[in-house]
């Protein structure tokens, strides 16, 4: 009876080892899956395309927040210069770096559908496209400046906007003041405004930040101030003589219904029909006679 119960003990024991020795087996298998790159390597991600994984995100994190923080006003394109450049010159690295005959591009882009590192690549630029925030800078130097175009926009909108500032009284409706004295520093901002783009508009080759500016001020100008009243007069012009060429054509069908000859034709062509009517009834009655 002890050599049963002995022999069932040791085969008890070595089926534990041996599930023991496949539960590690499997685990070793598993944990290969996981490392395994996608680019036909079971090993971990080369710690330097990692760490530069991890400051590209960074980078992006750090645009989105500004670009969210500076969407109203827009100023998107001169507060968050700094993070873009920064977002775009970790993503070129991240591109052409290679770690012993690994590219990172080859390692985290482009291995299935959902592709979220170049997604949220495209989105940030889409944002910065859409913007025209390039056309804000001098590219021409090693790091991007603000252009003497955006300056000297910069300097006209804050002398309008001071002078606004200045004059205008809040405990007052009556802003003619603001009207006269800033009247010229409105003008010269319009002015230069218009020179920075082939329409009037501009919206598809000014930058936004200048764009969102001049939309700002106009509003203020014309609906908060009504300072706009010079345009009145031109407008008033302009619907009284629609009116008039409107009216015209009523008028001159009138002429023609009550002052002209054209007025009896009705009765002439009346007179001309029972002429012709009763001529034709002469002849058939003379023909009739006739037979």
């Amino acid at each position: 009876m002890s050599n049963y119960y002995c022999a069932f003990l040791f085969l008890f024991l070595n089926l534990n080892v041996l599930k023991a020795d496949v539960s590690n087996k499997e685990s070793e298998h598993i944990d290969l899956l996981l490392t395994r790159t996608g680019a036909g390597y079971l090993s971990p991600f080369p710690d330097n395309c990692s760490l530069i994984l991890n400051d590209f995100a960074d980078y992006a994190a750090n645009f989105t927040k500004c670009s969210i923080l500076n969407a109203r006003p827009i100023r998107i394109c001169e507060k968050c210069i700094e993070p873009y450049m920064n977002f775009h010159n970790k993503y070129q690295e991240l591109m052409t770096v290679v770690v012993n005959g690994t590219s990172c591009k080859s390692v985290f882009i482009s291995h299935d559908r959902l592709d979220a590192i170049l997604e949220y690549h495209d989105n940030i630029l889409s944002i910065w496209n859409k913007a025209h925030c390039s056309d804000c800078y001098n590219w021409t130097t090693p790091v991007p400046v603000l252009s003497n175009e955006t300056i000297h926009f910069n300097q006209l909108f804050n002398e309008t906007i001071n002078c606004i500032v200045k004059y205008i009284n809040p405990s007052s409706n009556d802003t003619q003041i603001v009207c006269d004295n800033c009247m010229q520093s409105y003008l010269k901002l319009d002015s230069f405004y218009k020179t920075l783009s082939a329409d009037s508009i501009g919206t598809d080759s000014i930058c936004m930040d200048i764009v969102d500016s001049m939309n700002a001020t106009r509003s203020v100008w014309s609906k908060s101030l009504n300072c706009c009243k010079i345009r009145r007069t031109p407008e008033v012009i302009f619907l009284v003589c629609t009116g008039i060429i409107s009216v015209l054509p009523i008028f001159y069908y009138l002429v023609l219904r009550f002052c002209s000859p054209m007025r009896d034709l009705p009765n002439v062509l009346k007179r001309k029909y029972l002429s012709r009517s009763c001529s034709t009834y002469n002849l058939f009655i003379d023909f009739k006679k006739a037979v």
